[in-house]
């Protein structure tokens, strides 16, 4: 994952999952297909995405600060 994604899990009912995803696709770029599965305790959902910052003006120009390694 060097392209700066993050990998997140969403834990929640199934229309709070949906809302919380919906909000997030303005602002990050969701680069992996998403599905939301029952929990095995049976008590709500999850989802897992993939996903990276939204390139804008702002960021797009910015170098990586010098002390930041991988």
């Amino acid at each position: 994952m060097s392209n700066g994604a993050i990998k997140f899990r969403l834990v929640g009912d199934r229309p709070d999952i949906t809302a919380m995803i919906e909000a997030l696709d303005p602002v990050l770029d969701i680069i992996q297909d998403w599905r939301i599965y029952p929990m095995q305790s049976g008590s709500g959902v999850r989802a897992y995405l993939e996903a990276r910052p939204q390139p804008t003006a702002a960021t797009a120009d910015v170098a990586p600060h010098p002390e930041e390694h991988e």
